[in-house]
């Protein structure tokens, strides 16, 4: 009796010879001039895993990278993947992460989801109601992870247009959801502890030596640009797209939620947004207070460990143990590809790679005025991350971009860094650009894609816009 032992097919191992061959060949090209052998080979092994990334998995290719960078660099295959998996931004994710896993658990964020759209005022005010939909998505989007607030809040907002009268095809549901998810988008990248956020400033950090970006700082400016986009959304659903929404002027009835939270759930409420206070506190607090020396001292990584150990210490009734914590909602393919991305931008440091490109970007980008060079990062990443993975887009563009911003001189290389964040997360113009993505184009009896991918241009130019020209120059003066 035969069987087969995997379930890969042909063009699995397709992928595989490419991925493989990337990383052979550039050992056995001579290397141009300022870039040595080590940082040719370094470049290789990145491609591969980036071509393994797009084409077969987030978790192997990462996984082989980096056994294949700790036999390329002279360092030990121990101190590699030691850096790989002890890194700071790492930890960061992991924690947060978890603690994700504990509010996600806990119901918190729908529950204030469905209290903010059940508020009576929205009653016969469409655009009061699109208004207090956004806030919920933003509740959602920032609690949780990105996949596990789309899945909350569509069911959601179907169940809104169901009440209304809206039936699966009509253009008001269709437009809500597409909105929703933009400004979703935007709302999950405000902490700057999820993973994409986490994998440019962890970037940043192996390329400036250590530099650290105002997290305060970030917060606010991206809530600002939140705030835009929401009034965005409800100009475009009233001026330009224009949706139909006299079922919801003629109704003088709004959704009934009566629930109340539990004492469990308050206390994890209260004890989350402590947390987040907790985080930004050092950022934002004179740095000779004894409390910002104590914050500083125990980092943000010890503040996460601190609240996953109280909260596993106290074992609550209603709470959940370490093993559902671990698998609830780690992002086990992002932390993967955190590991793998943040060690090969240390080796393209250490290798001369960052300062090659830098040599060689810097008579190319003479004449270039710092806003026209943001425009182009912008767009492009903007372009890329439709066609692939976010994350993956981010870990590519992030040590490009830096390398770009020192080499004009006239470019922040925080703000610009806080730009391709914000551009690489707005993967709403194909299925293929998220995960997210494709839970919307997959609902076809909702969703009409060539309706969706029409109106989804709308939202996709104009962030281009608000990135580059308010975004930029308002992170440029904060930083």
């Amino acid at each position: 009796m035969s069987f087969a032992i995997s379930k890969n097919g042909p063009k699995f191992y397709v992928n595989l010879a490419v991925m493989a061959l990337i990383m052979v060949v550039f050992r056995f090209v001579t290397p141009p001039d300022g870039l040595t052998s080590a940082g040719l080979a370094v470049i290789g092994v990145f491609f591969g895993v980036l071509y393994g990334w797009m084409f077969i998995d987030m978790v192997w290719p990462s996984l082989i990278g980096l056994v294949v960078l700790g036999m390329t660099l002279s360092q030990p295959m121990d101190t590699v993947l030691g850096g790989a998996f002890g890194n700071n931004t790492f930890l960061l994710l992991l924690f947060f992460c978890m603690v994700a896993s504990i509010i996600n658990a806990a119901g918190i964020a729908e529950y204030i989801a469905r209290r903010i759209i059940c508020v009576p005022f929205v009653t016969g005010r469409p655009y009061v109601l699109i208004f207090m939909l956004c806030l919920a998505m933003c509740a959602l989007a920032t609690m949780l992870t990105m996949t596990a607030a789309v899945l909350v809040a569509f069911p959601l907002i179907k169940e809104v247009c169901k009440q209304y009268g809206y039936k699966p095809g009509d253009v008001f549901p269709m437009i809500i959801l597409l909105a929703m998810l933009y400004v979703a988008d935007i709302a999950y990248m405000m902490l700057p502890f999820k993973s994409l956020p986490a994998i440019v400033f962890g970037v940043y950090g192996q390329l400036s030596g250590g530099g650290e970006i105002n997290l305060a700082v970030y917060v606010g400016i991206t809530a600002i640009l939140l705030l835009i986009s929401i009034f965005f959304v409800l100009f475009m659903c009233k001026y330009v797209l224009k949706a139909d929404v006299t079922p919801i002027l003629n109704t003088r009835e709004c959704m009934h939620f009566d629930e109340l939270l539990s004492p469990y759930q308050k206390t994890i409420l209260w004890s989350f947004v402590g947390l987040i206070i907790l985080l930004l506190l050092p950022n934002i607090l004179p740095g000779g207070w004894a409390i910002t020396r104590f914050l500083k001292a125990m980092g943000n990584n010890g503040i996460l460990l601190t609240f996953i150990g109280v909260y596993l210490m106290l074992s609550f009734k209603e709470g959940i143990g370490l093993k559902e914590i671990m698998n609830k909602s780690v992002a086990w393919p992002a932390l993967f590809l955190v590991a793998a991305v943040l060690r090969t931008v240390e080796a393209f440091e250490a290798t001369g790679v960052t300062a090659w490109i830098g040599a060689v970007c810097q008579p190319l980008l003479a004449g270039f005025s710092g806003q026209l060079l943001v425009f182009i990062v912008v767009c492009t990443t903007t372009l890329v991350t439709q066609l692939t993975n976010n994350n993956a887009c981010a870990a590519t563009f992030a040590p490009i971009a830096y390398t770009l911003a020192v080499a004009n001189g006239t470019v922040n290389p925080q703000a610009l860094l806080a730009c391709v964040i914000l551009s690489c997360t707005l993967g709403i113009a194909t299925p293929a650009a998220a995960t997210t993505s494709a839970i919307l184009y997959g609902d076809t009896e909702w969703i009409h894609q060539g309706t969706v991918i029409r109106y989804a241009c709308f939202f996709w130019i104009f962030n281009i816009l608000l990135i580059s020209f308010v975004g930029y120059p308002l992170m440029r003066v904060a930083f």
